[in-house]
C-alpha cells in the first residue's frame, strides 16, 4: 500500500487524470458543440450525458494512451531496467501498483467529467435514472485499458517519439472508428470496426442508450486489451510477450460477433410509455401528458372522418436521423418532442394543430432540409380541420413565416373547392405523406 501511494504521487497518474478532466470540460463548456443542442442536449437526461462523455473519448482516449506511454518509459529513462530485473520481487508486483495508479486516476478523471454532467442535468431539472450505468462502466473500462496499453508500449519501445506517435495513432484510429458509426458520413473502416474504440457516435435523441450487445462486446474487448497491456508490462521474455497477446486475440474473437448493426437502442426508462387513453408520451416528458391528452383526443376525433385514420397519438422515441425521413405509422400520430422543442411549451391549440398537421403524418423531408411544399401542405391539412391557417408549432415554423405568401394562395384556392373534392384531396395527401411520393401541395391543388 505504501508503494501504491508513492506511485499515486510520483507517477504521471495524477496528471493524466487531471488532463482528462481539463480537456473534457474545455470541450464541453468552451465549445458550443452538439452536446448543448436539441434533440440531445447533454443536460436533459443522465443517460444522454453518459453517451456524450463517451463521444468525447475520440479526443480523450489518445491523451490517456499517450500519458501511459510516457509513464511506461520511466524505468528506461532512469537507467534502472537491468537493476530491477535482478531484484527477487516478481515484476508483476511492481506492475500492478503502477498500473493500478494510472488506471485508478484516469478512471476517476472520467467519472469526474460524468459527475459534472450529472450536476448539469440536476441544474436544468433533467431526467435522472440508472440507465447510464452500462454506458459509463464500459467507458471507464476503455479508459483504463487505454492507459495500460500506453504503459506497455512505452515500456517495450522507450523512445522519445513513442508517446506522441502512439497518441497520434490512437487519435486517427479513434476518429476513423467514430466516423464508421456516424450516419451520413463516408466511412473508411467497416462498421463492425467502429466499436473497437471507446468513442460513440453522437446521440440523435435524448432517449437513446447503447445496445446491450454493444456493451457486452465492448466490455469483453476492453477487458482483453487491459489484460494484454498489463501482461506486456509485467513480463520480460519474448515468449511470454507473445503469450500476452492471447487475451487481446480472445477479446476480438468474442467481441466482433457480439457487435450489433445499430449501436444505439431506446432508453428503457426514459422511453417508457405513459398513457391517458389513446394519447401517450414518454416518461421523459410525463409532464406534457396532461396538456396533450385533451387536444389529442379532439384531434383524433377530427381525423376519424379520413379513410384509414389514426387511432392513437404517441411520442416518437426513435432518434432523429440526418439522412433518413422521420418514421411514420398509419395507425399512430407520432409527435417528436425531442427535435421540436416548441411542443414542450405549446398550448392546447398548438398541440391540436401538431396532431392534425399532415393529416396525422409527419414530414417526408429530412429535419435539416424542410421544404415549403411539404410544410405548407401539412399546415393546410391542419387548417382543413380547424378552419384557421397558422404556422406549425415546430422548429421549421421559424423559417417558414417568410414563406406564408404562396401557402396562403394555395389555401385560398383549396377552400374554394367543393367539400367532397377537398375531402378527397385530404385523403390523397395523407397517402402521399405516408408513401412520400409526389408533391404535397400539388396533391392538394394541382397547378
Amino acid at each position: 500500500m505504501v508503494i501504491f501511494r508513492i506511485e499515486l504521487r510520483r507517477s504521471i497518474a495524477p496528471w493524466a487524470g487531471l488532463a482528462l478532466v481539463v480537456f473534457a470540460l474545455a470541450y464541453l463548456f468552451l465549445l458550443s458543440g452538439p452536446w448543448w443542442k436539441i434533440p440531445a442536449a447533454w443536460s436533459v437526461n443522465t443517460t444522454t450525458t453518459a453517451v456524450w462523455v463517451r463521444y468525447l473519448l475520440q479526443f480523450l482516449w489518445p491523451v490517456v494512451i499517450g500519458a501511459g506511454a510516457i509513464q511506461g518509459m520511466r524505468d528506461s529513462r532512469s537507467g534502472m531496467t537491468e537493476l530491477l530485473a535482478t531484484t527477487p520481487r516478481p515484476a508483476w508486483q511492481r506492475a500492478v501498483r503502477l498500473a493500478g495508479a494510472v488506471g485508478a486516476l484516469t478512471g476517476l478523471g472520467y467519472l469526474v467529467v460524468f459527475g459534472v454532467g450529472v450536476a448539469e442535468v440536476l441544474a436544468h431539472d433533467g431526467f435522472v435514472s440508472a440507465a447510464f450505468v452500462p454506458v459509463l462502466a464500459v467507458g471507464v473500462l476503455g479508459v483504463v485499458a487505454g492507459g495500460w496499453l500506453g504503459l506497455a508500449v512505452g515500456r517495450l519501445l522507450p523512445h522519445p517519439l513513442t508517446a506522441p506517435g502512439l497518441a497520434a495513432l490512437a487519435f486517427v484510429g479513434s476518429v476513423l472508428c467514430w466516423i464508421s458509426l456516424e450516419d451520413g458520413l463516408d466511412p473508411v473502416l467497416p462498421r463492425w470496426a467502429g466499436p473497437l474504440a471507446p468513442a460513440l457516435a453522437a446521440p440523435r435523441g435524448s432517449m437513446v442508450t447503447t445496445a446491450g450487445a454493444l456493451d457486452a462486446g465492448q466490455a469483453v474487448w476492453f477487458l482483453g486489451l487491459a489484460v494484454t497491456g498489463f501482461l506486456l508490462l509485467s513480463v520480460h521474455s519474448g515468449r511470454a510477450r507473445l503469450l500476452s497477446l492471447l487475451p487481446l486475440a480472445a477479446g476480438v474473437a468474442v467481441a466482433l460477433p457480439l457487435f450489433p448493426a445499430d449501436v444505439f437502442a431506446a432508453d428503457p426508462v426514459a422511453a417508457r410509455k405513459v398513457c391517458d387513453g389513446p394519447v401517450c408520451v414518454t416518461e421523459l416528458h410525463r409532464d406534457r401528458l396532461a396538456a396533450l391528452a385533451g387536444p389529442g383526443r379532439e384531434a383524433l376525433a377530427m381525423l376519424a372522418k379520413v379513410p384509414g385514420a389514426p387511432t392513437r397519438v404517441e411520442e416518437q422515441v426513435a432518434p432523429s436521423s440526418p439522412v433518413d425521413r422521420p418514421p411514420r405509422d398509419p395507425g399512430v400520430v407520432l409527435l417528436d418532442f425531442q427535435r421540436n422543442d416548441e411542443l414542450l411549451t405549446a398550448d392546447a391549440s398548438d398541440l391540436r394543430v401538431a396532431v392534425l398537421s399532415g393529416v396525422g403524418v409527419p414530414s417526408c423531408e429530412r429535419p435539416s432540409a424542410p421544404s415549403v411544399s411539404d410544410t405548407g401542405a401539412r399546415m393546410i391539412a391542419a387548417a382543413y380541420f380547424t378552419g384557421q391557417l397558422k404556422p406549425l408549432p415546430e422548429s421549421s415554423g421559424r423559417w417558414f413565416r417568410s414563406q406564408l405568401g404562396p401557402v396562403d394562395q394555395v389555401w385560398t384556392r383549396f377552400r374554394a373547392l367543393p367539400a367532397d373534392i377537398r375531402s378527397a384531396r385530404i385523403a390523397a395527401l395523407r397517402q402521399a405523406l405516408l408513401t412520400c411520393h409526389g408533391d404535397p401541395l400539388e396533391t392538394l391543388v394541382p397547378r
